[in-house]
């Protein structure tokens, strides 16, 4: 005997509004008695997280399991459930249906929804005991208690993508789970799940404008020091010169003051340290898509009339990504890091001496174009105790 799950067609990700479509696969050696198959989609958002020894508080002290095991909340954000065999239409008292050796393909289809479905209490409350297609009786098929999800908070939100990023601390997972129910307390139910890849559908973008999303940060030179003047030995002034030419009388020789070319500059003669703004642009609002190029510009504007070159010799573009990750009244947040590109030994001029000031200068695309987004970034999204945003830095 062996059960298993057959995706008709699958893609490699499902999204919102999908619908997913198989075959309950039942391979048979012998007459076997049937209740009922039952084929659930579920989707679960879990957290946990370890209460901190220097605030052992913060009201959790109900909640708290043995000393030192951590908290945990789980969101059950999908969850659909269909009896596939028999069909609806069977009475509810019917007896077990005989399955013949052999193989039986047993169809069944879900859709996913748009959004998350543990914040619709209503729909979590009713969920709870044995429950058949005609509601909720003393036989049936086990579902989920739902009135569990009514002691955490909630938000309504598209549902979020698979997540593992943080083992045992945080984790959002979809999978399929089936259950041939067979009659009488000896004999054990036939089970079998298979996991799900999901990803949310990308909202419509708006459309193009002019409009920019930038950051400014000025940068100011210390003024240059004055070249270091050459040492020159003078003569002793308690005896003979030992460390340049005498007099015949032997009295030492006092030399000349310096000239004024070896006198450092006065104040008014230094030229005034640059001073430039660089600001970094994307389109507003800012998005970035995996296996693309940023669309960014890097401008320097020059502040102050300073007659100096300045260059870029350096430049490097981090995607910052932060994951707070709350469980009961305890947050945490994650962060994780992918650099995008690294320049060093770079001579680009981005201020001349010649140049007014307010002098704009854009920096080649060329030196971050050719690096995309790695496609193992998820999309930024927010559920009921995960969610993850972006920055570049």
């Amino acid at each position: 005997m062996s059960i298993r799950i057959h995706l008709d067609n699958p893609p490699e990700f499902y999204t919102n509004l999908d619908v997913i479509r198989g075959h309950v696969v039942i391979n048979l050696t012998r007459q076997e008695y049937i209740r009922a198959i039952i084929v659930k989609l579920e989707g679960e958002s879990r957290t946990a997280l370890g209460i901190p020894k220097d605030n052992p508080g913060l009201d959790l002290a109900r909640n708290r399991g043995p000393s030192g095991d951590p908290l945990h909340e789980n969101h059950k954000i999908l969850y659909k459930v269909a009896q596939v065999f028999p069909d609806e239409n069977t009475p509810v008292n019917a007896a077990s249906c005989v399955l013949n050796p052999g193989q039986h393909r047993i169809p069944f289809k879900f859709r996913f929804p748009f959004n998350n479905a543990c914040s619709n209490t209503e729909a979590m409350a009713s969920l709870g005991g044995l429950a058949t297609a005609g509601g909720v009786l003393n036989l049936g098929f086990r579902v989920m208690d739902g009135t569990k999800q009514l002691m955490y908070s909630h938000v309504t939100k598209t549902l979020p993508p698979n997540f593992s990023g943080f083992p045992g601390e945080a984790e959002i997972r979809y999978y399929l789970k089936v259950t041939a129910q067979r009659p009488g307390f000896l004999k054990e139910n036939w089970r079998y799940s298979m996991g799900l890849k999901f990803m949310p559908i990308e909202p419509p973008r708006p459309p193009k404008s002019n409009q920019e999303a930038y950051a400014r940060r000025p940068f100011t030179f210390s003024r240059r020091s004055p070249s270091p003047q050459p040492y020159k030995k003078r003569s002793s002034f308690f005896g003979r010169g030992t460390a340049g030419p005498s007099s015949s009388n032997g009295s030492p020789h006092l030399m000349a003051p310096d000239s004024p070319s070896d006198q450092p500059s006065s104040p008014t003669a230094t030229t005034t340290p640059p001073s430039i703004e660089m600001s970094a642009r994307l389109p507003h609002p800012a998005i970035l898509t995996c296996n693309k190029p940023i669309s960014l510009r890097v401008i320097a504007k020059k502040l102050v009339p300073a007659h100096a070159e300045v260059y870029l010799t350096a430049m490097q573009i981090d995607l910052v990504g932060k994951t707070v990750v709350r469980c009961q009244n305890l947050v945490n947040t994650e962060v994780s890091r992918w650099v995008i590109m690294s320049r060093h030994g770079l001579s680009i001029p981005v201020s001349q001496p010649e140049d007014k000031v307010g002098t704009e200068f854009v920096v080649p695309e060329n030196l971050w174009n050719g690096f995309p987004l790695p496609n193992t970034v998820m999309p930024s999204f927010i559920t009921c105790n995960l969610s993850r945003d972006y920055q570049l830095k």
